[in-house]
């Protein structure tokens, strides 16, 4: 029998039952053949585990793990420890992937590197929109010295680098272990695919971009990224606080991307968030509650010090409204916002 190659860690909860299957069916018909899945029921109250269990008694490379609510950072924690394979692979429950993405990626090894990035889609269903890459990488690229390894954390931070994710990755699980890269359940739900990876790009001695569009990001009604939540909003800015004491402040690029990325956080959380039309309190509430966020002492270290430059023409304006507390106009461009991606999603 041959040898798994990879460890492909699935958190599960709350996953809806036809996104599940899919999920689990992407991976268990892989080319690839010798690899280990491992599903991770994180306490979910609904059929999810007896559907994982169910794959588990029809398939010998399925692992479950069954265990109290421990919030997605503690489910991928839980899978890395419960893992026997060289290579570790994240997907969500709710998303899917190409069924020979795993192969490729393997294919796609090297001595010298230990993290291999491919490309991701959003998919709603309907219609399926690929990130741009192009611009950003070199396919099939090595990124070994200081210089490249640098830029990718740079990618990182930038918002339109589409690789901040935990998912869409072949990470070397020896690079994981030796340097205590773990998920911080402290942060949970959030930014906490970037922190992560901050972490994880700081570590490596070299990373590898291949365009193959493997990941398909699944958006749906009941993800927890469509719906407002100041909890989540809060969350998030505790992953940002955590990113800023991790990065060199001496690199004035490096935080003038991480800038950059915050500005990005703090237009979306205004346009997806607070003056949404998903968010049905009145328009006073929504104002004095988005004033509150932005007395936040990063927000307001970010409003101060950050560059516009890498904000596209549209984000530029928005942010101008933002600060000059135009929020009747912030409304409308969230309005017209939310009305395009209805029509985008069609």
């Amino acid at each position: 029998m041959l040898k798994n190659k990879i460890s492909i860690i699935v958190p599960v909860y709350k996953v809806p039952e036809k996104f599940l299957r899919r999920c689990i069916e992407s991976l268990i018909n892989q080319t690839l053949k010798n690899i280990e899945i491992i599903l991770v029921d994180d306490g979910s109250p609904d059929n999810c585990g007896k559907i994982c269990d169910g794959y588990k008694r029809s398939d010998s490379r399925i692992k479950v793990v069954h265990q109290k609510n421990k919030g997605l950072s503690g489910a991928r924690n839980s899978g890395v420890a419960a893992s026997s394979c060289e290579w570790i692979s994240f997907v969500d429950g709710d998303d899917f992937v190409e069924l020979d993405i795993y192969e490729k990626l393997y294919n796609s090894i090297e001595d010298d590197i230990d993290i291999i990035c491919c490309c991701a889609v959003k998919d709603y269903g309907r219609k399926i929109i690929k990130y741009e890459y192009d611009n950003i990488y070199e396919n099939n690229k090595k990124y070994t010295t200081k210089k490249e390894l640098n830029y990718m954390k740079k990618m990182l931070l930038n918002f339109n680098g589409n690789n901040a994710w935990a998912a869409a990755k072949l990470i070397k699980k020896d690079l994981l272990v030796d340097n205590n890269i773990f998920h911080d359940e402290n942060l949970r739900q959030g930014a906490e695919g970037l922190e992560f990876n901050i972490r994880l790009f700081n570590a490596s001695k070299g990373i590898k971009f291949i365009k193959e569009y493997g990941y398909h990001y699944v958006f749906n009604d009941h993800s927890i990224t469509t719906t407002h939540n100041e909890k989540n909003h809060e969350m998030a800015l505790n992953c940002f606080k955590k990113i800023k004491s991790e990065i060199d402040n001496y690199d004035e690029d490096l935080m003038n991307y991480f800038y950059s990325r915050l500005e990005y956080f703090i237009i979306t959380t205004a346009i997806s968030g607070y003056f949404s039309p998903c968010n049905n309190e009145p328009y006073k509430i929504q104002v004095s509650k988005y004033k509150r966020f932005l007395k936040n002492s990063l927000i307001q270290e970010c409003l101060k010090h950050g560059s516009t430059v890498k904000l596209d023409f549209s984000r530029h304006i928005t942010l101008f409204f933002i600060k000059h507390n135009l929020f009747r106009i912030v409304k409308v461009f969230a309005t017209l916002r939310y009305i395009s991606k209805e029509i985008k999603s069609r």
